[in-house]
């Protein structure tokens, strides 16, 4: 794997083409780090890219239409057999449906251990469940300490929202989408990622340049995504290693 570093990515892709000696689009780009300014010089990290040089592809003999059409029909057959025992693979190793008891109990247990954690926390909260329905359970947290709770962009509520699947997971029950709000967090949290997202693409049709975001989980990105995914002039795609992955918004 040849990484590189740099102050910022662009500067870090640069270094990787002068010493690769090659040209952006003999390139596969892979952002690994996002650089970080830090605070009095604590926190300050350079950007890392992955780079590896994309291999030209061999001049083959042409061939005629009927070697093609044999070809196609081989290739059509081959993707149906493929997809029949990927299929039958996924249902061998499917997870069973959770049973609603199990489910219920399970979260039962895992509100009593988020709010031992909570209260661990040094903060005084009282929680409740909501089921959105089979696959998806809210629990809630009414405190007055909420900034504590969310913590610094949302880090606190993140990694406990992430520690609550895990521990379902645990106790069997899998596939259940968990989302810990307090004070309307997220809903406030979405309209500030909506914003971005048009800020950040106004900022790459002026600038004609990419913009790469904060690190954020999955949930957070797709809101970016589904926020420019109609857009006429910029497209977005996530880079970089969990939990550094961030979006980018680049030029159409």
């Amino acid at each position: 794997m040849n990484t590189f570093t740099g102050k910022n990515v662009d500067e870090a892709i640069q270094n990787a083409l002068n010493k690769l000696a090659i040209e952006k689009n003999q390139a596969n780009i892979k952002v690994i780090q996002t650089e970080k300014k830090g605070f009095l010089g604590f926190g300050k990290r350079d950007a890392i890219v992955e780079v590896t040089v994309i291999q030209e592809p061999e001049t083959k003999t042409p061939k005629s239409a009927a070697d093609d059409q044999d070809i196609n029909t081989k290739a059509s057959n081959a993707a149906k057999s493929a997809s029949i025992e990927f299929t039958k693979s996924k249902d061998e190793e499917a997870e069973p449906e959770n049973d609603a008891e199990d489910t219920k109990q399970a979260v039962t247990n895992l509100q009593n251990y988020l709010d031992a954690i909570v209260t661990q926390l040094s903060i005084h909260a009282t929680s409740e469940v909501v089921f959105k329905n089979s696959k998806t359970i809210k629990i809630n947290f009414d405190t007055k300490e909420e900034g504590l709770l969310i913590g610094k962009h949302g880090l606190t509520i993140n990694a406990l929202q992430t520690l609550a699947e895990i521990y379902l997971n645990r106790l069997g029950i899998y596939h259940v989408v968990v989302e810990l709000d307090t004070a309307n967090y997220r809903q406030r949290r979405l309209d500030i990622l909506e914003k971005l997202a048009e800020k950040t693409a106004r900022d790459v049709v002026a600038e004609g340049k990419p913009v790469y975001l904060d690190p954020m989980p999955s949930f957070e990105r797709k809101k970016i995504h589904k926020t420019l995914e109609n857009h006429q002039h910029v497209r977005t795609y996530s880079a970089g290693r969990e939990p550094y992955r961030a979006v980018v918004v680049v030029p159409k």
